[in-house]
């Protein structure tokens, strides 16, 4: 399963418009993820690259090993829902199941399951990166600019957020949309373990940053996360704890987009401590 199919809804641009047109309506659906005959979560996510997202979420929230892959991943649906239908070899299915891991069906962010922070923090992987100062701001600008013509589901729809993977240089690699930005990582997370994942590279994604999109980032070898909209108090919490950077752009004083480096971020990871003061808004 690849594209999904984007139902459409007559409606009035404005509240005088006279006239109507088609809208986009992006796909949300529950998402029974199984395992050898054990339902593990029930997700609300975008019904599309579903084997993607189910080996995005084993890995990511369930513990499951890079290394470890499935025998099969089967996808059937009735009713508007889907199953998805992993199976594992039993002693990684054993193993699986011993970390006693659910999720919760929700296609905002939350602590999927985890009782709390630290328990998350306890098996997010934190290591040494390649310096994110070897990818240039233009880089990720040339990234940004070429998303949105990968983003078909936003396009058509104007709610749906993209992951990217790209090169250090800018180019980008593969994308994944979701209705939530989480499942988008997990989509694009799980396309990479089954094309293997690079071993050098930056992440790029649609949506603000959120602590649950460092975590699921750290599963990567990425040198930093840039998002579109400024990462939360959190997030830079987790950007320290995890030694990811991150960073987002917004436009300054003369209206031009720039990448803003959040200096708390980047000095615990790296020991760069420069900050220009600027106020940009």
């Amino acid at each position: 399963m690849a594209r999904v199919a984007v139902p459409h809804e007559q409606v009035r641009i404005g509240q005088h418009s006279a006239s109507e047109v088609l809208w986009g309506i992006v796909p949300e659906s529950p998402i029974h993820l199984v395992v050898n005959g054990e339902t593990r979560t029930v997700l609300m996510a975008t019904p599309d690259h579903l084997d993607d997202l189910a080996r995005g979420v084993l890995h990511t929230e369930l513990g499951l090993q890079a290394s470890t892959q499935p025998i099969s991943i089967a996808v059937d649906s009735a009713m508007g829902e889907y199953r998805v239908e992993v199976t594992l070899a039993d002693d990684d299915a054993a193993r699986l199941r011993a970390r006693g891991q659910s999720l919760m069906a929700n296609s905002a962010c939350g602590l999927c399951g985890v009782e709390a922070l630290a328990d998350l923090a306890s098996r997010t992987p934190s290591s040494a990166r390649v310096s994110p100062h070897q990818v240039s701001d233009e880089a990720i600008l040339a990234a940004f600019e070429s998303l949105t013509a990968q983003q078909p589901l936003h396009a058509a729809t104007h709610s749906a957020h993209a992951a990217a993977w790209c090169t250090a240089s800018g180019d980008i690699v593969l994308v994944r949309e979701d209705v939530g930005r989480h499942n988008a990582l997990d989509k694009l997370i799980g396309a990479l373990l089954n094309h293997g994942m690079p071993a050098d590279g930056f992440l790029i994604m649609s949506s603000r940053c959120s602590y649950e999109l460092i975590h699921k980032a750290a599963h990567t070898p990425a040198r930093l996360l840039a998002t579109w909209s400024a990462p939360t108090t959190m997030a830079l919490e987790w950007s320290r704890h995890i030694k990811l950077p991150v960073m987002s752009v917004a436009r300054d004083a003369t209206r031009q987009t720039q990448v803003v480096h959040f200096a708390s971020a980047i000095s615990s990871n790296i020991g760069h401590h420069e900050s220009t003061g600027h106020h940009v808004g």
